[in-house]
């Protein structure tokens, strides 16, 4: 009775197994996206123009590119700081509407970015 069982799990495991190299290379590129997101709202921070609502944004980024620095990748901070970065988006004021847009843009990207790797390597 057990033995089936545990070919049962053996072979469920084989399955669902996740490629680990693929999984290394989307964690570390989305520590990187993250990590220029960071120094972008840094950037902008240092612009003068809403100076709060940036270093939010710039505390946010920070905690997400931790959350993929290592291996260890911490999934529950990491999807309270996206949405918490991604809600703090449509209050912000920047020196130049292009600036947001980008922003926006690549913010949006990486989160797509992070949805992709969360389904393929939790």
């Amino acid at each position: 009775m057990i033995r089936p069982v545990l070919a049962a799990l053996a072979l469920a495991g084989l399955v669902g197994c996740k490629d680990d190299a693929e999984c290394e290379r989307l964690r570390v590129d989305l520590a990187k996206t993250y990590g220029t997101l960071r120094e972008s709202a840094g950037k902008r921070k240092l612009a003068g123009v809403d100076v709060q609502g940036w270093t939010a944004v710039e505390e946010k980024a920070a905690l997400l590119e931790s959350s993929f620095m290592t291996s260890r990748v911490t999934w529950q901070s990491a999807e309270k700081a996206a949405t918490e970065i991604n809600g703090k988006l449509s209050g912000l004021e920047t020196d130049s509407p292009a600036n947001l847009t980008g922003y926006r843009l690549s913010l949006e990207a990486a989160l797509k970015q992070q949805d992709t790797f969360t389904r393929q390597c939790r």
